[in-house]
């Protein structure tokens, strides 16, 4: 065993020996790279400098020679037709402008949101998401109108420019100094006339035509309904009508649904119409609105009765 540790030693110590051959040179040069190439971007240590608004607004105008721009949102041109129906979108909360083709335009909705006339512009202002429908014609004249759909959105205060195609567009007649003739029960627009005073009444405004006064001693409400007090306030007078606005309160202990029919005058006039304001169901201790027209009750000779000759008739 010792014999074969020694030859194994021998042998380690001849391998050992030998030189190892290098690998063989492939002849290409690679060339150095400057240090100075390596090293200038981590070599200084960035800096940072603080710079207001003002003085930044000043160094872009210096650099320009013109002021920073601004956002803008221009106005919206809607190409419409009779019959047709114009999905608008609109800003919430804020004013919305519509440019109409019509002279003197009048918007006709159900909606509670607020429409207001001024020249040929309409101003719509809703707070809510409910899509607000309009009707928008000539005023006086039908035979046209404009379908819109307002759809509320979370947008700046919009400008709807209105271009209508295939209609006709009649000029407003220009009003004079002279009133305006009493509205006759057999005019076509007796019922929407009403409508639009009730109307103009709950959006806080004087209809067009009328006067605002307080109520008199001799003018007063009287509504048969147990649990209901109503004061006659305000008396609004114009073509040919006289309208109550009258207030009603739920004395009572229980609620109670206020029924217009009940509601009646003096008996020298005869109520054409009676809406309330802005509800009819009242809680004990809740007020409302009643709005009444009246208009003056004919005699029997203006309704053209002919007294007979021979008395009565057997």
């Amino acid at each position: 065993m010792t014999r074969t540790l020694i030859c194994a030693l021998g042998l380690g110590i001849l391998v050992g020996g030998v030189p190892l051959q290098a690998a063989e040179d492939p002849g290409i040069a690679l060339p150095a790279v400057p240090r100075t190439l390596l090293l200038p971007a981590n070599e200084t240590p960035a800096t940072i400098r603080h710079v207001s608004a003002a003085s930044s607004n000043k160094d872009t105008s210096d650099k320009r020679g013109t002021p920073a721009t601004s956002l803008s949102l221009g106005p919206k041109t809607i190409r419409v037709s009779p019959g047709t129906t114009a999905i608008v979108e609109v800003a919430i909360d804020h004013l919305n402008r519509i440019v109409t083709p019509f002279a003197a335009p009048q918007v006709r909705t159900v909606s509670p949101a607020t429409t207001q006339v001024d020249g040929n512009a309409i101003y719509v202002a809703t707070a809510s998401e409910e899509p607000v429908s309009l009707f928008i014609t000539q005023a006086g004249d039908t035979a046209t109108a404009i379908s819109l759909t307002l759809a509320p959105r979370h947008i700046p205060p919009r400008e709807v420019r209105l271009v209508l195609i295939g209609g006709v567009v009649r000029t407003a007649a220009v009003p004079t100094g002279k009133s305006r003739r009493p509205v006759a029960r057999d005019d076509q627009p007796y019922v929407e006339h009403l409508a639009t005073a009730f109307r103009t009444l709950a959006q806080k405004r004087v209809p067009a035509g009328y006067g605002l006064r307080k109520a008199g001693r001799g003018e007063r409400v009287a509504c048969r309904q147990p649990g209901l007090l109503v004061t006659t306030a305000q008396v609004l007078e114009g073509r040919g009508l006289r309208i109550l606005a009258v207030r009603a309160r739920n004395k009572g202990k229980h609620p109670i649904v206020l029924e217009e029919h009940r509601c009646s005058a003096d008996a020298g006039s005869v109520v054409a119409a009676v809406a309330a304001w802005p509800r009819s169901r009242l809680a004990p201790g809740e007020e409302t609105e009643v709005y009444l027209a009246l208009r003056p009750r004919e005699s029997a000779r203006k309704r053209g009765h002919r007294p007979s000759l021979l008395g009565d008739w057997q």
